[in-house]
């Protein structure tokens, strides 16, 4: 056990000295900023303006992934269930 506390202490003290660089950060926050805005992702946007990340907290976690019952009546009172994204 302590050696696997060791590589815990070790790993931890590495993690922090990652660094990613800014214009790659910047490239996948516009790409996911875009996937959100033109509906192909399971986030919703909640503030900010489109096209631009800005910051987290203008995005929203839909558990459903944009997938909801849609209830329809066919002839004949016949009611049919579809799930639409």
């Amino acid at each position: 056990m302590p050696g696997m506390t060791f590589l815990g202490w070790l790993a931890a003290a590495y993690v922090g000295t990652l660094t990613i660089p800014a214009q790659t950060l910047d490239d996948f926050n516009t790409r996911f900023a875009n996937k959100v805005d033109s509906g192909h992702s399971c986030w919703d946007r909640v503030g900010g303006a489109e096209g631009t990340y800005s910051k987290p907290g203008d995005y929203s976690l839909d558990l459903a992934c944009n997938y909801r019952l849609k209830r329809s009546v066919t002839t004949g009172e016949v009611v049919r269930w579809e799930l639409v994204r």
